[in-house]
Order: C-alpha cells, then structure tokens, then sequence
C-alpha cells in the first residue's frame, strides 16, 4: 500500500486545487484567435471598418491562473463573390491572479508559487483569408475554410515576473513559461445568414481549430497538457452594431464576450 505522507493530507484537508500544479501560461493564451467579422457578399458595402470591445475571462489549466482583461480591436473586413480577408490590430489591459491556501509548513510551503495580483498588457496584428459558396438566394454565406492567423506580444509585471522565475527551479510543482511573443494560427469555418426580407439582421457561427507553435515547449518543465487552438463563436449583428460570444481554449480556456460597431 502506498505510504501516505504528511503533504497528502495537507492537500486533501486545504482541498486539491491549492496543491495542484500551477502553470505560468501566456495570458494571452486561447485570446488571440477572436472573430474578425466581415460583410456578407450581398451587403451594401462589400468593405467595413470594425470597432469591438471585448471583456475576457480565463484560466490557465487546473485554475492555477486567472486572468481578467479588456481588449480593444479594430479592424477591416472585405467579401467579394467567391472569397473573403480582413486585417486588424488589437490591444487588451488586465490582471493575472493566483492565490494559493495557508501551508504551514515552511518546508512545504517554499515549492508553491506565492499568491499574487500582477497587471497585463499586450497589443497584436490579426489577419484571416477565405473561400466562401453563396446560396442561390445570396442570403447564406458559407465560408467554407479560412486560414487565421493572431500575433502578440505580452508585456506588464506578469509577463517580468514569468521571464524572472523561468528555470529558476525554486517551485517543484510549477511549469512556467517564458514566452512573450504568441503565434496563433490555423483554420475555421463559418456560416452567416440573414432573413429573406431584412439583410441587417445577420447570425453567424464559427468554429476555429489550430496552434501555437513553441507555446508547449516554452515551459521550463515538460507538460503533456494538449495544447491545440480551438474556438466555438456566435456573432449577431442588428444594423452597424454586433454581439459576439465565444468559448476558446489554448491550454488556457477562456471566455469573451464582444460588442462593436461597423461602418
């Protein structure tokens, strides 16, 4: 029978979670791949400026990390029969938290990441590319398959302070990772529709599926966590304004909420 230690019971009587690993992940991370909408091909204007403001909230695996962020997007869209691209630069401002229970045992205590509260910030170049089939009505855009692709850069006292502990092997349960610098890319499809009789209530759902070269390796221990790029959005547009929702996850999973205007 396996002999049970003193931190076993510690774990089970402060609850798992405050003993689980803890991965220093990019915040960024499962964030960067948000919709980038753009008029269907039966639109009065076939190119449109947008403007998004996003509220996002995220986890790195286990819960080790939450993280809490606004991003701003702007970007331009354009559709034409057969095809579709858009172009745009984001930027977001948040905070990354970790807290850990009491361990009282010093011993114990020295192989956990301290608690802390720590800002983020980061800006960003997005673009996407596309072949779309319309329907014999026009009112269905079927946009086949896109290629997407995000890159950022990670700055703020979170990012400092996982380029600071990275291989400093002080935390046996910590994976952190040193990347500032994320690269998103990969492949979606999507559907957009509007109704027979009023073209400026359009729907969308989207589903995205990639990876982020170099974000498993860039921990300083090695993860078997899944690391693939995925998204599920829905996109609702009443007239020059939109709503989106999205669930994503790239070791991170997260949530985003968006509203924005086009023009």
């Amino acid at each position: 029978m396996k002999k049970i230690t003193f931190p076993m019971l510690l774990c089970v009587a402060l609850g798992f979670s405050s003993c689980s690993r803890s991965y220093l992940s990019p915040a960024i991370s499962g964030n960067n791949m948000g919709y980038m909408a753009r008029p269907m091909a039966d639109d009065y204007k076939p190119a449109q400026t947008y403007i998004t403001g996003s509220f996002i909230g995220s986890a790195s695996p286990e819960n080790a990390i939450s993280f809490a962020m606004g991003m701003l997007n702007l970007h331009r869209g354009h559709t034409y029969k057969s095809f579709n691209f858009a172009y745009g630069i984001f930027g977001y401002l948040g905070e990354a938290s970790h807290k850990i229970a009491e361990i009282s045992d010093p011993d114990d205590r020295k192989n956990y990441i301290p608690s802390f509260n720590k800002n983020i910030s980061g800006i960003g170049l997005k673009t996407s590319i596309g072949y779309q089939v319309l329907s014999s009505t026009g009112n269905t855009n079927f946009r086949v398959i896109n290629w997407e692709n995000s890159i950022s850069r990670e700055m703020g006292s979170y990012a400092d302070f996982r380029k600071e502990k990275y291989g400093a092997g002080n935390y046996t349960n910590s994976y952190i990772s040193n990347k500032i610098d994320v690269w998103t890319t990969g492949l979606s499809s999507e559907i957009i529709f509007h109704g027979s009789r009023n073209k400026n209530i359009q729907h969308s759902f989207r589903v995205f599926i990639g990876g982020t070269p170099g974000l498993t390796n860039s921990f300083d221990r090695t993860i078997t966590t899944p690391s693939i790029a995925k998204s599920f959005n829905y996109y609702l547009k009443l007239n020059n304004f939109s709503f989106s929702y999205e669930l994503s996850g790239n070791l991170n999973s997260s949530s985003k909420l968006s509203l924005g205007y086009s023009f």
